[in-house]
């Protein structure tokens, strides 16, 4: 069967009739099925899509069936096949939806007609369906445009759907808005372009009309232009009392002219979207003077709230008090630091604060400032006991009026307890420094008459038998040299550890190196020393700082153990990371490190070990010395039970550092 066929022939007399059709099918382009069996009618229908259907009437019953085909192919024309007898059933069949009827006998003139008219019908009643869906759909775009330009309140929005609604209801290759300046004449150098038409350059085309229907503001439409970019082209004015807006303007590149329909709707929609700019731009305006109020209004508030942030942002105490020593303000931080609120001590006078009867010096240096006007300043002694005094520095500063008398006074008092320890540390680095220093001369002149005992002992070693005495003594005299010459070695190093000297070098021979200083000092504390040496590579490094970092961790690692445990062990150890990065763990069992601690840890000058006992720049120049390594510190402890410190090395070049 031919699925392209508009004809479906139903009939037991299809093959006679069958030419007849197909003869006047030629003129559209199709031929005529043939269907004899009535059963596999309402089958052939839902498979195929025929336009016209005649049918033998005893097929179709009362009815019934000519419903079912109507529900299975709603715009089929469908011709009844009745006999002379049979009229009124097929009339009846009409009114139900049958299209047409042919009684036999069957004329072939009438049969050619029938069917002619009943294929033109149908092809008239698509296209009307097809223009008024068009129009449907046209008209529902627009209410659609009305009703978003209605909820907009923004000029730049509203040009914005105009132009969308306008490219979408007319298809048009182009859709420009051309923008009027405030004096409402058009600029040709503002325009709006739908994004998706921006590679098309119109406006030796589209300009002159847009400045045509900007002057008589009344739409513009030229068809059948020139060959080129636009073949047509449609431009509407948007005003608004009388004030030009813009206009919009669209083109066709493919066909001759737009539909007349588009020019009216398009002319209702600029009025309305017109008015709808113009109310947008009334809002913006308005809104805009409200905010420059609500600007100025919190420029104000913002200049109070600033102050207020910066007064109540600094830590120290901060006063203000006038010629009675009334307190008049002061920040947030100090009257917390009082037991109070901010509103509960204005008013109030500074002698009612402990501090001040603590402190007669303070308060008449306050006396001082506001009599002389001139800023002083009042620090505690190192010997002060009342706790907020401590540590803290007082500069007091007069407040003038406008004809210059002194109304006021600020007092600020800060903590200087850092400060006083930067200081003592900055002196006590000093003092170590020094002494550094006397240990490399000390250690240089030992140098001297070391190098002739050594040399002596060889040379006694070369002269008596190695079964005397005097050989055994001269032996032992060797070896305590080459023990002290070591530790001259390690304290030449550890005189100079501002510059860094990179060469290949053994890791263990670092450690042990740093063991031989600090040994001793774990000997005496009775510290178990253990040591796990798992790899020993070799890497690039500066040796003197290396064994620097390993002792002061075998330092810390010895203080935390001592008075802490009944057993103390320092556990030091090398593991592979990687082919190319080393780890050396030094661990212990001792107090551990508090968790708020870590923060802080690698802090210059922060230590948790009693005042004097410790720079606390240890573990600041262990992190120092190995980020300069191109490797990592990390920490891990348990209070009470034990802390580990792992350091990651590479086993790299580091020198371009």
């Amino acid at each position: 069967m031919n699925l392209s066929a508009p004809v479906l022939l139903a009939s037991v007399e299809a093959p006679e009739l069958q030419q007849v059709i197909q003869t006047r099918l030629d003129r559209w382009a199709g031929r005529v099925d043939i269907l004899t069996d009535p059963v596999q009618l309402l089958q052939c229908l839902a498979d195929h899509d025929y336009r016209l259907l005649l049918v033998e009437l005893d097929w179709l019953g009362a009815g019934e069936l000519l419903a079912e085909i109507k529900a299975i192919a709603p715009r089929l024309e469908l011709i009844v096949l009745a006999g002379i007898n049979e009229r009124r059933q097929a009339v009846a069949l009409l009114e139900v939806g049958a299209s047409d009827y042919l009684l036999r006998p069957i004329e072939p003139a009438e049969l050619a007609l029938k069917l002619e008219r009943a294929l033109e019908f149908q092809t008239l009643k698509t296209q009307i369906n097809g223009t008024l869906d068009t129009t449907a759909n046209e008209l529902l775009l627009l209410d659609q445009a009305t009703r978003e330009i209605s909820h907009t309140w923004q000029s730049d929005e509203t040009f914005k759907i105009v132009l969308t609604k306008a490219s979408r209801l007319t298809q048009a290759d182009l859709a420009r808005i051309y923008l009027a300046d405030p004096s409402g004449n058009l600029d040709p150098s503002r325009f709006l372009t739908h994004p998706a038409h921006t590679s098309i350059e119109a406006d030796t085309i589209l300009l002159p009309l847009a400045e045509q229907a900007a002057v008589t503001q009344e739409l513009v439409h030229r068809q059948d232009l020139a060959p080129g970019t636009i073949q047509a082209a449609l431009l509407v004015p948007l005003v608004s009392r009388d004030k030009l807006l813009g206009v919009l303007g669209l083109g066709y590149a493919n066909r001759s002219s737009f539909a007349a329909n588009h020019g009216r709707w398009l002319s209702i929609f600029c009025d309305q979207a017109a008015i709808a700019i113009e109310n947008a731009r009334l809002f913006e305006n308005l809104a805009s003077a409200y905010i420059d109020l609500a600007q100025s209004r919190e420029k104000i508030l913002h200049s109070r709230n600033t102050l207020q942030v910066l007064f109540d942002g600094i830590t120290d105490g901060l006063y203000i008090l006038d010629q009675n020593l009334t307190i008049t303000a002061l920040n947030q931080v100090e009257a917390e630091r009082q037991g109070y609120r901010p509103d509960e001590l204005i008013g109030q006078s500074c002698l009612s604060l402990a501090w001040t009867q603590a402190a007669p010096e303070l308060l008449a240096r306050i006396q001082e400032s506001l009599t002389t006007g001139r800023e002083t300043t009042w620090n505690s002694p190192e010997s002060e006991t009342e706790p907020y005094l401590k540590d803290r520095e007082f500069r007091i500063y007069p407040i003038r009026n406008r004809i210059g008398h002194i109304e006021q006074v600020v007092v600020f008092g800060q903590d200087v307890s850092e400060r006083r320890r930067w200081q003592a540390s900055l002196f006590r680095s000093a003092n170590l420094a020094a002494v550094g220093q006397l240990a490399g001369s000390v250690a240089h002149q030992i140098n001297n008459p070391l190098t002739i005992t050594m040399a002596n002992s060889q040379l006694l070693l070369l002269e008596v038998q190695p079964n005397s005495e005097a050989y055994g003594l001269a032996n032992d005299i060797l070896k305590a040299g080459i023990r002290i010459q070591k530790i001259i070695e390690n304290l030449l190093e550890f005189s100079n550890q501002e510059t860094y000297f990179f060469v290949e070098a053994d890791l263990i021979e670092t450690i042990e190196g740093a063991l031989a200083l600090v040994t001793r000092s774990l000997k005496k504390d009775r510290v178990e020393l253990v040591k796990d040496y798992q790899v020993r590579p070799r890497l690039s490094a500066s040796v003197s700082h290396l064994k620097l970092v390993w002792m002061n961790l075998l330092l810390n690692a010895r203080d935390a153990v001592v008075g802490h445990t009944d057993r103390p062990v320092v556990t030091i150890a090398t593991q592979a990371v990687s082919e190319r990065e080393v780890k050396v763990s030094i661990s212990d069992n001792g107090c551990g490190i508090a968790e708020k601690d870590f923060e802080q840890l690698f802090r210059p000058f922060f230590t948790t070990k009693p005042v004097g006992k410790a720079l606390g720049l240890g573990l600041y120049s262990a992190h120092t010395i190995i980020e300069r390594h191109r490797g990592q510190i990390n920490v891990c402890s348990q209070p009470g039970i034990a802390t580990t410190f792992e350091v990651i090395l590479p086993l790299d070049n580091p020198r371009d550092l």
